[in-house]
């Protein structure tokens, strides 16, 4: 079954997380010829101080002349290990924002031990379900490779030994919250950092989690207009994972950029 063409993931030049290419109108055009048919706008707020720079990605969503539904949203990161995302409900509503995407994106660790790394990851992977106020679950089990480079850690062991049951009980989690599993292209598909093992590993972990009955989203992550056709990649996984149209995610409002 094909998957919908949606990307609920990508980044903008704005918060410098994206280069200079990721201009809001020139996404659209990309997402245009590639034929995706809803975007997620979902930059990032590590601190508080970053929302404020938001609203003019807002303003260029209403401004565009677009047959896709562009929608305005944003993706938080923990504050610190057990911490908290730096977002309420009030900060919410009072910038509009539509689709609410978040989770881990650090190792916590002072030294590696492979079992310390997953049992972290997964504990925020179920805090991040638990979140009210997140629709998504970004990237479960990406690194940046500089962490693990600086302090001279194995570099892409772990998936090989994430138990089956931590699937199983994240593909729970989502099916009770109703939180979307992230089938996440750039971050863990397209990857060029990961050994060529990494991504039939992945994808054997996001059956399990299918398996438990989770829902799904799939997202470019993009920080480069050349990367937003990565997109397919996420797809190409979904439908491999026999995925209906009902367990792909999408925003229940409006589009911001309804005509």
């Amino acid at each position: 079954m094909p998957c919908p063409r949606y990307d609920f993931h990508s980044h903008t030049k704005y918060l410098r997380c994206a280069n200079e290419t990721m201009e809001v109108a020139a996404m659209v055009r990309e997402c245009e010829r590639t034929g995706v048919t809803a975007l997620g706008i979902t930059d990032h707020v590590n601190t508080l101080e970053q929302i404020p720079l938001h609203r003019q990605i807002r303003a260029d969503i209403e401004s565009l002349d677009t047959g896709i539904d562009v929608y305005f949203g944003v993706e938080l990161n923990f504050l610190g290990l057990d911490s908290e995302f730096p977002f309420s409900a009030e900060l919410k509503e009072e910038y509009g924002f539509q689709l609410v995407i978040g989770g881990i994106h650090r190792p916590y660790l002072d030294e590696y031990d492979v079992w310390k790394l997953i049992d972290v990851q997964h504990h925020h992977h179920l805090k991040t379900c638990a979140d009210p106020l997140v629709d998504v679950l970004v990237h479960p089990y990406w690194f940046g490779k500089g962490d693990f480079d600086r302090n001279s850690w194995p570099w892409a062991e772990w998936m090989k030994h994430v138990p089956k049951a931590y699937a199983r009980e994240l593909g729970q989690a989502s099916k009770d919250t109703g939180t979307a599993v992230e089938i996440n292209a750039c971050a863990n598909l397209t990857n060029p950092a990961y050994p060529d093992d990494f991504v039939g590993r992945y994808v054997d972990y996001l059956a399990i989690v299918a398996e438990a009955g989770a829902t799904f989203s799939v997202g470019s992550d993009a920080h480069d207009i050349n990367r937003l056709r990565d997109v397919e990649a996420a797809w190409r996984v979904a439908e491999q994972l026999g995925l209906s149209d009902d367990r792909i995610w999408r925003p229940k409002a409006a589009a911001l950029s309804a005509r």
